[in-house]
C-alpha cells in the first residue's frame, strides 16, 4: 500500500516534471524546423540562458550524487577533488578558446566540433574520429545522469519507485522535450532547471546541518570518527598530491571540451554574453559544491554504515527532511540531473546529422532534424540498457569519461592557436589519447608507468609529443584557410 508520505513526495515531483515538460513544449511552438534554428536556437541565447544552459548541463548526478558519495567515503578533502582548478581555469578558458570557438562558428556558420576541424586543416574523415571518440566518451556520462535519477528516485521513495522506473521516467521527460524544442528547449529548461537545484542544495544546506545541532555539532561529530582523518586529505588514498594533481587537470581539460559546452559556446548571441558568462560562472560552480560535499561529509556520522556511498545524499534528505520538503529535494535533484542528460543527448544527436548525414549524404534540413530526432530515441535507448547493466559507482564511471575528454583537450585547440598545426597533428594526438588510456585501463600497460599520477598524465605528456613529432614530418595543405583563421583570431586571446 503506498503511504501518504509517498503520495505527497510523487505528487510534488510530478508537478516538477509536469512544469518542465510545459516549458519544453513553449519552446517547441517557438522553435522551427530549419537546422540553425532547432539544433542552435538561431544562437540567440543571452547571459542568463548561456549561463544556465553550460552550468546546469555540467552540474551532472556527480555533484548531486557522486560528490556526496566521495565526501562520505573520502572526508572533506573531496571539496577540491573536481574543483580545485576547474571553478579558475573554466573562465578563462571561456574567453580564450571558447571566445575563438564563437568567432568560427558565427563567421563559418559551423556548429560542431568536427566541423571546425575539418574545416581548419582542410581534412574530410577528421570529423568522424572526433565524433567517434566524443559519442565513446559520452556515453557513459550519460549513464552517470540516468544511475543518479534511478538511485534518487529508489532511495527518497523508499523502493516505491524502484531504480529500473525512475531511470525510465526520467529519461522519457527528457526525451520528450528535448525532442520537442531541440536546442531552445534545452536552454529553456535548463534555466529553470539551474534555479530549481541551486535553490534546493542552498535550503537542504542551511536545513540538515540545522536539524543535527548546527553546523559545529554536524561537523564535531564527524571529527571524533577516526581520529578526525575524515577532516583532512592527508593520508586518505584517492587524495595524495599527485591524485589530486591529475584529477585537477582531467576536470579542468576535460570540462571544457565536452561535446554539449562546446557547441553552446556558439550559441550566444554575442561575445558580451561570453565574457558576463566566464564571470558569474565560477560562482555558481562554488555555490553548489560546496553544499554537495559537505551534506555527503556530515552523513560520515549520521549513517556510518551505508552500504553505497551514492545513496547518502537522498538517504539524509529522506531521513532528516519533512515530508513536503522531500518532495521539493527530490525535484531539486532530477533538475540536476536532467538539465545534463538533455545536452549531452541532443549533442551526440547534432553531431551524427551534422557530421554524418549533412557531410556525406544529400538531405534537406527537414529531413536532417528528422534524423537528429531519429538518433536521440536511439541514444536514450541505449542508455536506459546501460544504466541497467552498468556496476561502477557515479564517480569510477564519471572519472573514466573525463579523462577521455581531456585527452582530446590538446588535439583539439592547435587548431585555434598553432599555426603550424596540420589534420595530422589531431589524427596523432586524438588516436595516442584514446588508445594510451585504454591501454591502461584495460591492464596492457603496467600501473607502474603512472609514476604515481592517474594513468591520464602519462599519456597526456606523450601525447604532446607524439603531436609534435607529427606535425613537423606532414606539411600544411596548400588550400587550408589558416590565413583567414589567423586574420578572425589577429586580436583575440
Amino acid at each position: 500500500m503506498v503511504s501518504t508520505a509517498n503520495l505527497i513526495i510523487l505528487g510534488i515531483t510530478g508537478l516538477y516534471l509536469l512544469i518542465v515538460l510545459g516549458i519544453g513544449q513553449f519552446a517547441s511552438r517557438v522553435t522551427g524546423s530549419d537546422r540553425e534554428d532547432f539544433l542552435m536556437a538561431d544562437r540567440s541565447f543571452n547571459t542568463i540562458v548561456l549561463l544556465a544552459a553550460l552550468f546546469a548541463t555540467n552540474m551532472t548526478a556527480v555533484v548531486m550524487i557522486g560528490a556526496p558519495g566521495l565526501a562520505y567515503g573520502a572526508g572533506a578533502g573531496a571539496y577540491g577533488f573536481f574543483v580545485s582548478l576547474f571553478a579558475f581555469l573554466f573562465p578563462v578558458f571561456i574567453m580564450t578558446i571558447g571566445y575563438r570557438i564563437w568567432l568560427v562558428g558565427k563567421r563559418f556558420e559551423h556548429i560542431t566540433p568536427a566541423q571546425i576541424l575539418n574545416h581548419r586543416w582542410n581534412a574530410k574523415y577528421l570529423g568522424l574520429v572526433v565524433l567517434a571518440l566524443f559519442t565513446v566518451w559520452t556515453i557513459p556520462y550519460v549513464l552517470v545522469g540516468v544511475q543518479g535519477a534511478g538511485i534518487t528516485l529508489e532511495a527518497i521513495t523508499n523502493g516505491l519507485v524502484p531504480y529500473w522506473a525512475g531511470a525510465l521516467v526520467t529519461l522519457a521527460v527528457v526525451a520528450f522535450y528535448v525532442y520537442q524544442g531541440g536546442m531552445r528547449g534545452t536552454g529553456w529548461t535548463n534555466t529553470f532547471q539551474g534555479a530549481v537545484f541551486i535553490l534546493f542544495l542552498l535550503a537542504i544546506f542551511i536545513w540538515i546541518p540545522l536539524r543535527l545541532g548546527g553546523f559545529d555539532e554536524a561537523t564535531q561529530a564527524v571529527a571524533e570518527i577516526n581520529n578526525s582523518v575524515f577532516l583532512s586529505r592527508s593520508g586518505i588514498p584517492p587524495f595524495g598530491p599527485k591524485t589530486w594533481f591529475s584529477q585537477g587537470l582531467i576536470v579542468a581539460f576535460g570540462a571544457f571540451v565536452y561535446p554539449h559546452l562546446f557547441i553552446r559556446y556558439m550559441t550566444a548571441n554575442s561575445v558580451k554574453t561570453l565574457k558576463n558568462t566566464s564571470v558569474l560562472y565560477p560562482v555558481a560552480v562554488l555555490l553548489v559544491w560546496t553544499p554537495a560535499v559537505l551534506i555527503g561529509f556530515w552523513g560520515i556520522a549520521q549513517f556510518p554504515d551505508l552500504a553505497n556511498p551514492d545513496f547518502i545524499l537522498p538517504t539524509m534528505v529522506g531521513e532528516l527532511l519533512p515530508v513536503w520538503a522531500i518532495g521539493f529535494a527530490l525535484a531539486g535533484i532530477l533538475a540536476a540531473l536532467m538539465s545534463s542528460l538533455d545536452g549531452q543527448v541532443l549533442t551526440l544527436s547534432t553531431m551524427f546529422s551534422e557530421d554524418v548525414v549533412r557531410e556525406f549524404f544529400d538531405t534537406s534540413e527537414q529531413r536532417e532534424v528528422w534524423f537528429t530526432r531519429l538518433f536521440l530515441i536511439l541514444i536514450f535507448v541505449a542508455a536506459y540498457v546501460g544504466a541497467l547493466l552498468t556496476k561502477d559507482s557515479i564517480i569510477d564511471t564519471a572519472t573514466f569519461a573525463f579523462s577521455g575528454y581531456a585527452l582530446m583537450f590538446f588535439p583539439i585547440v592547435t587548431a585555434f592557436y598553432w599555426q603550424r598545426s596540420t589534420k595530422y597533428t589531431a589524427y596523432a594526438g586524438l588516436i595516442w589519447g584514446f588508445v594510451g588510456i585504454w591501454a591502461f585501463e584495460l591492464g596492457y600497460l603496467p600501473g607502474s608507468l603512472t609514476f604515481g599520477f592517474l594513468a591520464f598524465i602519462p599519456v597526456l605528456v606523450s601525447q604532446l609529443a607524439v603531436m609534435v613529432l607529427a606535425t613537423y614530418a606532414s606539411s600544411v595543405p596548400d588550400d587550408a584557410p589558416v590565413e583567414e583563421y589567423e586574420d578572425l583570431f589577429s586580436e583575440v586571446w
